[in-house]
């Protein structure tokens, strides 16, 4: 027996309700993944997770692109499957095709981007994956290569937002799972 059960949309508040259904709206896909309706019940949990979703993800500087590559090779590291599928998902829309994908995650140095958007892409994915081993010098570099003090905090907020769906996705899928 799963840990976590899915609530039905009568359980369901109108806010969780709309708030779903928004989210769903934004990622252009049919179902709100089970991973987001596990939290159905913590209103808490769901507000702040889509409010950063808009404010660290969607309403974001950078190119849709590169945001994608991102989370691609987060997921990749962190080994979220859900994550990797959407994200790469978002990338076979935008024409990548499975094989560049593949060589991607396999020599991420290796990107079809304009520079500034690799360096978006890795610095993400250094904080994402690495945030404990960032020195002073870590930020000096992409202060010297074009990025002003708001631009890395925006990624730093965008590689902890992705971080943490990653948590909360994994998680719930453990505890959705059946013995």
């Amino acid at each position: 027996m799963a840990f976590f059960d899915l609530p039905a949309d009568e359980e369901l508040s109108p806010e969780i309700r709309q708030t779903l259904e928004e989210y769903r709206r934004l990622r252009g896909t049919e179902n709100v993944a089970p991973s987001w309706r596990a939290y159905g019940r913590s209103p808490k949990i769901i507000e702040a997770r889509f409010k950063a979703y808009q404010n660290l993800s969607y309403d974001c500087r950078f190119p849709w692109e590169a945001r994608n590559m991102a989370v691609m090779l987060i997921a990749h590291a962190k080994r979220c499957r859900g994550c990797f599928a959407g994200a790469r998902f978002q990338l076979d829309r935008l024409g990548f095709d499975e094989a560049t994908l593949d060589a991607i995650c396999a020599n991420p140095e290796a990107l079809p981007l304009k520079e500034r958007d690799r360096l978006f892409v890795h610095y993400a994915l250094k904080i994402a994956t690495g945030s404990a081993n960032l020195t002073p010098k870590d930020f000096r570099e992409m202060s010297e290569r074009g990025f002003s003090k708001e631009e890395i905090q925006e990624i730093i907020g965008f590689a902890a937002y992705w971080t943490m769906n990653m948590v909360m996705t994994q998680s719930a899928n453990a505890a959705l799972a059946e013995d």
